[in-house]
C-alpha cells in the first residue's frame, strides 16, 4: 500500500463511477463512491477538480472530527484534539489556530467548492492537516483513511441474551392522541416501557410527558427536531441533544442517560459528542415498521418472528393528523405483550435491560 497521490485518487474514482467529470471541467459533477475509514467502507459523494478529490466537509464527521461552519467568516472549521483550522469556502487556503487568537495560513492543493448546499473540501489536504494517513491500494482500487482517533463506545441495539428480558420503546412523542392510548394499555398490562421523546413535543405536550414519568416509564432523548445527525454540523448536533435535555429537566425534573439517534443514523463524531454528554446511544433489534401504517397483525407477526432475549422493540407515538397511521401499532400492543409473556419474556425498561446485562 502506497501513500496516495492526487493522480492516483483521480484514477481510482473514475473507476468508482462513470458519473465523474474530467479534469479541467468548468462545472465539476457530483459522483458517488466509497472510502474506507479505519477499514470500514463509508459511502460518500465526491467531486473531481484539477485532478484532486473533494469530499463533503461533513464526511470528516465519520472520522471522529468536529466539523462546524462559521457564517461570519464563511468558512468550515475542523477540530480534533489540539488541532483546529478553518477553510474559507471558495478559497484555496486554510487558517490554522496557533493559540492566543493567532492564526497561521497555509495553501491547499485546490479551492473548496459549494455545490447543492454542501461544501466540498480536498480529502488529502484536510486529512493530512488532521494527522491522518490517506493510502491507496492499487490492487483493489480502494482508498483508505487511517484516522488515529480512538473509537467511541458502541451503540447498543439489544441487551444480554442470558435472560428472557425485552424492552418496549416508543419514539417521537409525546402526543395527545396515541400516547394516552398506549399508556392506558401499558397500565392495564402492568408493563413499563421506554419513551424516546423529542424536545419540541415535550414542550408542546407537557402534561402527557408528566404522565409518562408519573406512571413509572423510562425516558430517553430523541433530539429536539428529529434531524438526520450525519447531515448536521457538530455544534447543531450538540444543541439538538442539549435543548431536549433542558426541556425534560424543566418539564419533569429529569435528564436521561440514554439517547436514540433519529433513523438510527450516527457518525463517529456524533457518538463522541453523546459520550462526552454522558449519554449512551440506543437503537433497536426489532423494528415494527409501524410508522408505515402497518396493521396490528403485521406488527405482531414481525415482533414474534424477530424477538430474542434482550430484544429492544421499536414502535412510535408521534403527533399526526392521520389517526390511522399508528392505529395498527396501538392495536398490536396487547397481543405483543400477551404473546411474549406466554413465551416467558419479562418486560423491562431499557435502563433495566442494560443494568441486567
Amino acid at each position: 500500500m502506497k501513500k496516495v497521490a492526487v493522480a492516483v485518487i483521480f484514477l481510482f474514482l473514475i473507476n468508482l463511477s462513470a458519473a465523474g467529470t474530467a479534469i479541467g471541467a468548468k462545472e465539476p459533477e457530483l459522483a458517488k463512491g466509497s472510502v474506507f475509514i479505519d477499514n470500514q467502507p463509508t459511502k460518500t459523494e465526491y467531486l473531481l477538480q484539477d485532478g484532486h478529490l473533494l469530499v463533503p466537509a461533513l464526511f470528516f464527521k465519520h472520522t471522529g472530527v468536529l466539523v462546524d461552519e462559521s457564517n461570519k467568516y464563511h468558512s468550515i472549521i475542523f477540530r480534533s484534539g489540539n488541532v483546529k483550522f478553518a477553510i474559507p469556502i471558495g478559497k484555496s487556503y486554510a487558517d490554522h489556530y496557533v493559540g492566543t487568537k493567532a492564526w497561521k495560513r497555509s495553501n491547499l492543493s485546490t479551492k473548496t467548492i459549494e455545490k447543492n448546499g454542501k461544501v466540498f473540501v480536498p480529502l488529502v489536504d484536510v486529512g493530512k492537516k488532521l494527522d491522518m494517513e490517506v493510502t491507496y491500494n492499487s490492487k483493489t482500487s480502494q482508498t483508505f483513511v487511517t484516522t488515529n482517533i480512538p473509537k467511541p463506545p458502541k451503540g447498543i441495539s439489544k441487551g444480554s441474551s442470558d435472560k428472557k428480558l425485552v424492552a418496549l420503546t416508543f419514539d417521537d412523542g409525546p402526543d395527545d392522541y396515541f400516547t394516552p392510548k398506549i399508556l392506558d394499555i401499558l397500565k392495564k398490562k402492568d408493563v413499563k416501557a421506554t419513551f424516546f421523546v423529542m424536545g419540541k413535543h415535550v414542550t408542546e405536550f407537557p402534561d402527557m410527558m408528566k404522565r409518562i414519568v408519573k406512571e413509572g416509564h423510562a425516558i430517553g432523548n430523541h433530539t429536539q427536531n428529529h434531524p438526520l445527525l450525519p447531515n448536521k454540523m457538530s455544534a447543531d448536533v450538540y444543541q439538538e441533544i442539549a435543548s431536549t435535555q433542558t426541556a425534560l429537566e424543566k418539564t419533569v425534573g429529569l435528564k436521561p442517560d440514554i439517547f436514540r439517534p433519529p433513523y438510527g443514523a450516527i457518525t463517529k463524531t456524533d457518538a463522541w459528542i453523546l459520550h462526552k454528554m454522558g449519554l449512551r446511544a440506543i437503537t433497536w433489534s426489532v423494528d415494527s415498521e409501524d410508522w408505515e401504517g402497518k396493521t396490528a397483525e403485521e406488527i405482531v407477526t414481525t415482533v414474534n418472528r424477530e424477538i430474542s432475549p434482550g430484544g429492544i422493540i421499536l414502535q412510535h407515538n408521534f403527533p399526526s393528523k392521520d389517526r390511522q397511521i399508528l392505529a395498527g401499532s396501538v392495536k398490536s400492543l396487547p397481543d405483543i405483550i400477551d404473546d411474549l409473556r406466554e413465551k416467558g419474556y419479562q418486560f423491562v425498561t431499557v435502563q433495566t435491560l442494560l443494568d441486567q446485562g
